[in-house]
């Protein structure tokens, strides 16, 4: 579970799963003071999170040697009558590996936890307590 807490800052937000704490923001010309992640960004994050660990679980299973796994992300929420949210990203595998292994790896990568969340239907439950 995740709680988030004002913090006492137009906008700022305190986020935690009762171990970690992070923070949420908004850009200035928002109301904000643009010192966090937006929380598309942290939306954004954990897509390119998860790709990224999924990636590298996958290259150690396969015993692929790799140097370093890079993912660029970022999204466009058309506002069009479909509703449709889409990412766009970059995966960069870096080392000897062939072209094929990459493309594999890669493939099987979008198969990710995060990417299942994102891909499922969503339905938002407003709950009384837990």
């Amino acid at each position: 579970m995740i709680i988030s807490s004002s913090t006492g800052e137009d906008y700022i937000i305190r986020l935690s799963d009762g171990t970690h704490v992070s923070y949420a923001d908004v850009p200035e010309e928002s109301g904000g003071g643009n010192r966090y992640q937006r929380p598309g960004d942290i939306l954004t994050s954990a897509f390119v999170a998860c790709m990224n660990m999924t990636t590298q679980r996958i290259l150690k299973e396969k015993n692929i040697s790799y140097n370093k796994v890079v993912i660029e992300a970022d999204f466009d929420w058309s506002k069009s009558e479909d509703n449709q949210l889409e990412f766009f990203y970059i995966v960069d595998i870096q080392g000897e590996l062939t072209e094929q292994q990459k493309e594999e790896v890669k493939a099987e990568a979008k198969e990710c936890t995060v990417c299942q969340y994102l891909q499922a239907k969503k339905v938002l439950t407003e709950v009384e307590h837990w």
